[in-house]
């Protein structure tokens, strides 16, 4: 195989906006960051160890140049970036609460939504050629479908991260084939009830055993592993702003599982890179890489014996 992780998805540039202590935003962002779920997955298993290439449209600017110049920092391959004159790259102003550190992102979209049915075909090689497909529901819907299709016929393992939700509702036959197809799906607790239009979590993972995983913020992580409702309490960490949490969580288990890791042992290793990186703020600044992900991992676990030897 030529890459372990291939991302089909898009790029944003992030302005963050932190909250004051006096609950109010500054006029001006803290700091201006490379973004948006495609790049954010692709720098997340990149940095996890996975050779990792991403299928994407950025317009050609100095926002565009940023948004490679970040890609290629991060070992992401980035010959299968489409440079395109005329269009506007993607811009999001994240806001990030000073108490819960969740955050609120108003889009102005663009190279996103340039994406097309027919880059399927002319990337076709690339896919083929790749372990783990990653993809979103940001680009155009028909495009995700086509990606889907096409990793479905080639029997590829393809990762979808819902992020508009309201794209793949059951409601729609056509969403529920579409769901059957995917190999695992990963989405928040919100994405989940509006998918599946139910606030019963676990109905929903006990139907697709092995598939859907869904991520539960400060109550850690849900998801059926065919004999049993498997879930995870979240890890005891200070947030800093929980931006990028999914995507980490969604690149790091594609690499894991790239490198032959069981699913089980790939979600609890994900959550711990994902604890990791909310501990920094913005997107991909927390992303860990394998020694400090797996020295965070060691801090962890061997804190309660520690503290049980110390008891006795």
């Amino acid at each position: 195989m030529k890459y372990d992780i291939c991302v089909f998805g898009g790029c944003t540039l992030d302005q963050m906006y932190y909250q004051n202590e006096d609950s109010q935003y500054p006029y001006t962002p803290n700091i201006i960051v490379p973004g948006g779920k495609g790049a954010n997955q692709a720098v997340a298993a990149s940095r996890a160890g996975a050779k990792t290439t991403i299928i994407t449209r950025i317009g050609k600017d100095e926002i565009g140049e940023f948004i490679l110049d970040n890609l290629a920092y991060n070992m992401v391959n980035t010959s299968n970036v489409e440079i395109i004159e005329g269009i506007e790259n993607d811009c999001s102003k994240v806001y990030i609460d000073k108490t819960a550190k969740d955050n609120h992102i108003e889009r102005k979209t663009g190279a996103i939504n340039s994406f097309t049915v027919d880059m399927i075909e002319s990337y076709k090689e690339v896919l083929l050629s790749s372990k783990i497909i990653m993809c979103q529901l940001k680009i155009p819907k028909e495009v995700t479908i086509e990606l889907i299709n096409f990793c479905n016929k080639h029997n590829k393992t393809i990762i979808l991260t819902p992020c508009r939700p309201e794209k793949l509702t059951i409601t729609s036959k056509e969403n529920l084939d579409l769901i059957n197809k995917v190999s695992f799906i990963t989405c928040n607790k919100k994405e989940c009830e509006t998918i599946f239009e139910t606030t019963d979590i676990e109905s929903c993972v006990k139907k697709y055993p092995n598939k859907l995983i869904v991520t539960l913020g400060k109550d850690g992580l849900i998801y059926s592993n065919g004999k049993n409702i498997i879930k995870l309490p979240a890890l005891n960490v200070k947030v800093a702003d929980t931006t990028g949490a999914g995507d980490t969580f969604a690149g790091n288990l594609a690499s894991f599982i790239s490198k032959g890791l069981d699913l089980d042992s790939s979600i609890k290793k994900a959550m711990y890179a994902s604890a990791l990186k909310i501990q920094k703020k913005s997107a991909q600044e927390g992303m860990p890489y394998p020694k400090e992900l797996n020295e965070f991992i060691d801090s962890m676990t061997t804190t309660p014996i520690r503290q049980l030897r110390k008891k006795k």
